[in-house]
């Protein structure tokens, strides 16, 4: 391996991002170096090369209009980007890179040959796009040359300096040192030239067999063409409070934007609520929670901005309630998940956890309509989706004032199994959201709750 090209995998492994990589037609020699560099499980997640074209379409949930081209690229790097953050914790930086390409191939192709790269996260995107010069290089020096453009984005996409990454083996004027690892000094040019001869030998160029010089004329009119772009995100809660995308996270300093993190093969825990204020009973709460969840879950608070009783939050009012995550550095989950069984297919395999009051309600059939089949219906999505509840008791300061728990609800036979209570001595705490805005205490300008009635839980 190009001791060069090393180095940069070196620097991407030690730069703390890790990556879900999904390849098709071609870069498998830029994962093979990825690979093939000790300190690869610092940055690989998973590789997937979805070759076939029902592999693709099931990976993106649609056909594409077109296999190799830059949207395809694209959507790639978007779905390997939220598998990456379904695969770690909260707060670690991800980047889903991927590849589509085109190259040389029997019997050949009668299109270009191309390749486009991209990596995707909470950032935005970055996107290379090579045509490669058609017959001037072997399928084989086509794929390390499109393996190098997979390691130059996924370098810039870790924070790496782009002046300092080797320049791509280009053919034309564009052509740079250093040449690609198994190319000696003259470089592509040289390649190309080798490769332009063997094309002519197999019938693929149209030689004059007369003409001596005619492998070099040829050579000198082919040139690989390449373009960069990067896309930088729009403002995510924006993008969410206009339906575009269905989630954004605060957590580790960083945004991440829709990429829900489920709780199929780690456990995470999340606590809804509308934090107006956030206060010290939602941070104990959680933390009791996810004690309570076992070796290995994590946890998160979770802000719906929409209420099927008083519509969706203002932007201001939702940075309002961001902010106050943000300055004490607590994960939180922005959603559009206005019902229960919305944040459960949002989140399938979490937990949740909510208040003795709330619990309370959404086991009423009146909130279902009066009917307690379409409330068995609800509870049964619920379930398949494997998300589960966890109760905190509260004082009953509408009723007889006494600390009420689960044992104290009437749970359904049908849906029991759905819920566990915390113990009082493991959490109990007699702060109220309620009592707090009262004395002056809410934020300023906020609504009370987009996220505390039955209408937004159940």
């Amino acid at each position: 391996m190009d001791p060069v090209l090393e180095q940069v995998v070196r620097c991407i492994h030690g730069s703390g991002t890790k990556a879900a990589v999904y390849v098709t037609g071609g870069a498998s020699q830029g994962v093979s170096w990825l690979m093939c560099v000790p300190g690869a499980s610092a940055t690989v997640l998973e590789v997937v090369v979805p070759y076939s074209r029902g592999s693709l379409v099931q990976l993106l949930g649609q056909e594409p209009e077109q296999y190799c081209s830059a949207d395809t690229a694209l959507s790639l790097a978007k779905a390997a980007y939220q598998r990456a953050a379904a695969l770690t914790a909260f707060g670690t930086p991800v980047v889903g890179l991927a590849a589509t390409c085109a190259l040389a191939s029997e019997p050949p192709k009668r299109g270009q040959h191309r390749a486009y790269v991209a990596a995707h996260s909470g950032s935005g995107s970055r996107l290379l796009a090579v045509v490669l010069a058609k017959g001037a290089r072997s399928r084989w020096q086509e794929e390390q040359l499109v393996g190098q453009a997979l390691l130059q984005v996924l370098a810039q996409a870790c924070g790496l300096d782009p002046t300092k990454l080797p320049p791509l083996p280009l053919i034309g004027a564009q052509a740079a040192a250093p040449a690609g690892p198994d190319t000696d000094a003259d470089g592509a040019d040289a390649a190309a030239a080798a490769a332009a001869a063997a094309a002519a030998a197999a019938g693929n160029l149209q030689l004059d067999s007369n003409d001596s010089t005619s492998i070099q004329q040829q050579q000198q009119h082919m040139r690989d063409e390449v373009q960069s772009e990067c896309l930088p995100a729009p403002d995510p809660l924006k993008q969410l409070l206009a339906g575009h995308v269905r989630c954004v996270e605060y957590s580790g300093g960083r945004v991440f934007v829709d990429a829900p993190r489920c709780g199929a093969g780690m456990p995470r825990v999340y606590l809804p609520g509308s934090f107006n204020p956030l206060h010290a009973g939602h941070k104990a709460m959680l933390a009791a929670a996810v004690e309570m969840a076992g070796l290995g879950a994590e946890g998160c608070f979770e802000l719906t901005v929409q209420n099927a009783d008083k519509g969706q939050l203002a932007l201001e009012d939702v940075q309002a309630r961001v902010a106050q995550f943000v300055a004490a550095g607590l994960p939180l989950l922005v959603t559009r998940a206005t019902l229960l069984v919305d944040k459960a297919c949002l989140l399938p395999g979490a937990t949740f956890v909510l208040g003795w009051d709330t619990a309370v309600r959404i086991v009423m059939p009146k909130y279902y309509g009066g009917s307690e089949t379409g409330m068995a219906l609800v509870f049964r999505d619920i379930q398949h989706a494997g998300c589960s509840f966890l109760v905190a008791g509260r004082v009953n300061d509408k009723g007889d004032g006494q600390f009420k728990g689960l044992q104290d609800i009437q749970l359904p036979g049908e849906v029991a199994g759905l819920f566990a209570g915390i113990p009082e001595d493991k959490f109990r705490s007699d702060i109220s959201s309620t009592a707090l805005r009262a004395a002056g205490q809410g934020l300023q300008g906020g609504s009370s709750s987009a996220g505390s009635s039955v209408s937004s839980m159940g």
